[in-house]
C-alpha cells in the first residue's frame, strides 16, 4: 500500500479512485524532448538538432522603446515595447469579464497552493470547442481535493539517476528562486531518499506522464489563443478603424479568459512534489497572470482605478506662459516641445509646475487606493507585498539591493557627467540661479521629467562645431529603400551564425505607411505565437535614425527565432527587460562610426579625439543620464507598494530618491497635496519601468 499512499500525496484533488479501471492512462510512446516539441510530431534527437540549425529557423510585439535617444514620456514607450503576455501580467485595461465558471475545473472547495477564493455562479464554461481540452481538465491528476495521508518517513529503494531534478517538497518560497542550481530546493543531495521514493513509484511515474500530456496539450491551446489575439491586434494596429479595434479588445478579453483558467489550473496542481525542474517552472509561470488573478469585482476596481487616472493624465492642459487665454496645451505635442527647445528659465518653470499641477494632484486619491489593490494583486500571486510582486518577473528575492549594487558601480561616472552639466547649465544660466554643489533643477535639462538630457547638447557639448555623425545624405544618394535596410539588417544576423528570417517575414511586414489606410507606426517586433510567423510594423525614413530602428526590431526577431522551439510559456524574454537589452545592444553596435564605414556610409576615418568624445557624451547624456531616474521611479512604487514609505509622505519620498539617485531637484517647493509623479504616463498606466 506504499505506493498508493505516495500517489496519494501526489494527486491531491479530483476525486480519482484506484480501483476504477479507466484510469486513462497513457499507452507506451517514443521518447519526447519536451522542449523540442513541434505539434503533433514528438521530437527525436535528430530533429533537435536539425531544429538549431540556423538554415531551418525560421521564426505580443517588442518596440524600439529607446530608438535614438527617444526614452520621453507618451504612448511611444508604453504598449509597444511588451508582448502580450506582458501586458497581461501587468494589467493591461480590458474589459473585465463577468463570467464565473461553477463547473469548470477550478471551482473546487479548497485551495492549499494559493491565495485564491472558490469561485460560484451557474455560469456554464467550458473552454471553446474543444472537449477533449476540458475532459483533460477534468482529469487532472495532479488537485488538491481529496487529499490523502502521506507518511514522509516510508522507505523505498532507490537508485540514483542524475537525469531527474529534484525540488525539496518543503517550505517552498516563490523568492527563493527555484530556478538557479545553487538553491537548496534544487540541491540533488536535499530529500534525496525522498526523490528516489518517488521515483521509484510506478503509478507516479505514470501519473507525471499524465501531467506531461496535459501540459502539451495546454501549450498547443495557448499558442492557439495567442495567435488568435496577436492577430487581432495586428489587424488594428496596420488598420485602425472601429471595427477592428472592437476585434482586438474582444480577442484581448477571451485571451485574458483562457490565461485565468490556465493560471487556476496551474495553482491546483500539489508542485511540492514535482522534481522536474523545468516542469516546475513552467507550472509557476502558469500560475502567475498578474492582476487577472484577482477576484472579478477586485479586478473592475483595479481597471477603473487605471482608467481614472489615465484620464485625468491625458486631459490634463495649461496655458501658455504669459498668454491666460491660451489654456488647450498639452503635454504631447506642446508641452514637450516647449521643454526640448525653450531656453526662457521663466516660461520652462512655468510650463513644469502648472503641468504637474494638473496631470498629478487629481490622481493622488485614486493611487492611494490603487497602493491597497497590488498588496491584493501580490496576495493572489503567492507574493508578500505589492513591492515584492513589482520585481517578480526579475526572479530575485533581493532584485532592489541588486540594483543598488550595480547602480553603485556607475554611480563614479554619473557623478562626473552631473558635474560637468551642471557647470555648463551654471554657465549658461548664472549662479543666482545654479548653485555649484547643489542638485540641478529638473526644468532646465530639456526634458519634463529630466529623465534624458539630449535636448539641452546645444548647451553641453564638449566641442562646439565639430559635426555628429549623420550618415542620411549618403542613405539618399546610394537609393536606399526600406526593405534594402531590412536586408541589411540581416545579413547583419547571418554573417554572425544567426539566422535567415526567410520569405515569409519580408510578405507578411509593414515596413512603410500605407496609403489606403491608417496605422500606429511605432516601432514594433511581432510574435504571432505559431513558431513560424514573425512580423515588424515599422513606417521607416530614409535616415540614420530609422536604420539603427530597423536592426533593433530585427534582434528581436532573431531573439524570437532562438527560442521559437520552447513550449509557448518560455517564448518570451528571459526577464522583461532582456529583449530590449539585446535590442539596444544591437543598436548601439550598428550606431559605431566603424560599423558606419564598413557599410560605405562613412568615406573616412575620423581620427580626432573631439568627434569621439562628442559622439559618447551624446550618448551618456541620453543612456547615463537616464538610469538614475529609472532607478529612482521604480524603487519609488516599491516602497510604497511594500509599505516601506508612507501613503502621507510619498511625494517627499520620490524627491529624496530624485536627489539622492540623480542629484535632480523640483524647480520650486513641493508638498504633500502634490503628486508629481502622476505627471509621468507609467504611474497612472501602472507600467514597470525598471527595465
Amino acid at each position: 500500500m506504499q505506493s498508493v499512499s505516495v500517489l496519494g500525496c501526489l494527486c491531491l484533488g479530483l476525486s480519482l479512485s484506484w480501483a476504477d479501471p479507466q484510469l486513462n492512462l497513457p499507452t507506451p510512446q517514443p521518447e519526447i524532448f519536451y522542449n523540442g516539441y513541434t505539434p503533433n510530431v514528438a521530437t527525436t534527437p535528430a530533429q533537435l538538432r536539425a531544429d538549431r540549425d540556423r538554415d531551418q529557423r525560421y521564426g505580443p510585439p517588442y518596440s524600439d522603446e529607446g530608438r535614438s535617444g527617444n526614452t520621453d514620456d507618451g504612448l511611444d514607450d508604453f504598449r509597444y515595447g511588451q508582448t502580450n503576455d506582458e501586458r497581461m501580467r501587468i494589467g493591461y485595461s480590458y474589459p473585465s469579464p463577468r463570467q464565473n465558471f461553477s463547473d469548470s475545473p477550478f471551482s473546487g472547495d479548497r485551495y492549499s497552493n494559493h491565495n485564491y477564493g472558490p469561485v460560484s455562479s451557474t455560469t456554464d464554461r467550458t473552454y471553446g470547442n474543444d472537449p477533449n481540452l476540458n475532459n483533460r481538465y477534468s482529469d487532472v491528476p495532479y488537485s488538491t481535493q481529496g487529499e490523502r495521508n502521506f507518511n514522509p518517513n516510508d522507505q523505498f529503494n532507490y537508485n540514483n539517476n542524475p537525469n531527474v531534478e529534484f525540488v525539496g517538497i518543503n517550505n517552498r518560497n516563490r523568492f527563493e528562486n527555484p530556478f538557479l542550481p545553487n538553491q537548496d530546493r534544487f540541491n540533488l543531495n536535499q530529500g534525496y531518499l525522498e526523490r528516489q521514493r518517488y521515483q521509484q513509484d510506478r503509478r507516479y511515474q505514470q501519473e507525471l506522464e499524465k501531467l506531461r500530456i496535459l501540459l502539451v496539450e495546454s501549450d498547443q491551446k495557448g499558442s492557439l489563443e495567442c495567435t488568435a489575439n496577436v492577430a487581432a491586434q495586428w489587424n488594428f494596429e496596420t488598420n485602425v478603424n472601429d471595427f477592428t479595434q472592437t476585434e482586438a479588445l474582444n480577442a484581448q478579453q477571451r485571451y485574458v479568459e483562457f490565461q485565468r483558467i490556465t493560471a487556476e489550473q496551474s495553482k491546483r496542481i500539489n508542485k511540492d512534489l514535482i522534481f522536474d525542474r523545468r516542469l516546475y517552472r513552467q507550472l509557476m509561470l502558469q500560475s502567475e497572470v498578474g492582476p487577472n488573478a484577482l477576484p472579478l469585482d477586485v479586478l473592475d476596481r483595479y481597471n477603473r482605478l487605471l482608467n481614472e487616472m489615465l484620464f485625468l493624465y491625458n486631459s490634463a492642459g495649461i496655458c501658455a506662459y504669459q498668454q491666460p487665454f491660451q489654456c488647450d496645451l498639452h503635454y504631447i505635442p506642446q508641452l514637450k516641445d516647449i521643454m526640448a527647445k525653450s531656453r526662457d528659465w521663466d516660461e520652462l518653470q512655468h510650463t513644469w509646475v502648472e503641468y504637474h499641477r494638473k496631470a498629478g494632484r487629481g490622481m493622488r486619491d485614486s493611487y492611494e487606493q490603487l497602493i491597497d489593490v497590488m498588496q491584493e494583486v501580490a496576495y493572489v500571486n503567492n507574493v508578500t507585498n505589492g513591492g515584492e510582486y513589482w520585481y517578480l518577473g526579475y526572479e530575485s528575492g533581493n532584485f532592489r539591493q541588486d540594483m543598488d549594487i550595480v547602480w553603485e558601480q556607475i554611480r563614479p561616472l554619473y557623478e562626473g557627467l552631473h558635474a560637468y552639466v551642471r557647470r555648463k547649465l551654471r554657465d549658461y544660466y548664472g549662479p543666482d540661479r545654479i548653485n555649484r554643489i547643489a542638485p540641478i533643477p529638473s526644468h532646465i535639462l530639456g526634458n519634463m521629467y529630466g529623465q534624458s538630457w539630449s535636448n539641452v547638447l546645444d548647451i553641453l557639448i564638449p566641442y562646439p562645431g565639430r559635426k555628429l555623425i549623420d550618415v542620411t545624405p549618403r542613405m539618399v544618394e546610394q537609393g536606399y529603400t526600406p526593405q534594402l535596410m531590412f536586408q541589411l539588417a540581416e545579413e547583419f544576423f547571418t554573417s554572425i551564425n544567426m539566422s535567415a528570417v526567410g520569405p515569409e517575414f519580408y510578405r507578411n511586414s509593414v515596413f512603410e505607411q500605407p496609403l489606403d489606410r491608417r496605422v500606429l507606426c511605432e516601432p514594433s517586433a511581432w510574435d504571432f505565437c505559431n513558431r513560424h510567423d514573425f512580423r515588424v510594423k515599422i513606417c521607416t525614413d530614409i535616415n540614420q535614425r530609422s536604420l539603427i530602428s530597423v536592426h533593433h526590431e530585427m534582434a528581436h526577431i532573431q531573439y524570437f527565432l532562438q527560442y521559437r522551439h520552447l513550449p509557448k510559456i518560455f517564448r518570451n524574454g528571459a526577464n522583461p527587460a532582456f529583449h530590449q537589452a539585446v535590442g539596444d545592444a544591437i543598436g548601439l553596435s550598428v550606431s559605431t562610426p566603424r560599423h558606419l564605414q564598413t557599410l560605405g556610409l562613412l568615406q573616412r576615418s575620423l581620427d580626432e579625439s573631439s568627434y569621439d568624445i562628442n559622439y559618447l557624451f551624446t550618448m551618456a547624456i541620453d543612456k547615463v543620464a537616464f538610469l538614475p531616474f529609472a532607478l529612482s521611479l521604480d524603487n519609488w512604487r516599491y516602497d510604497v507598494f511594500s509599505g516601506n514609505a508612507n501613503k502621507r509622505t510619498m511625494n517627499c519620498h520620490y524627491w529624496n530618491l530624485r536627489e539622492k539617485y540623480s542629484g535632480i531637484k523640483p524647480p520650486v517647493l513641493r508638498s504633500e497635496k502634490d503628486f508629481d509623479m502622476g505627471a509621468k504616463y507609467h504611474i497612472p498606466a501602472n507600467i514597470p519601468y525598471i527595465k
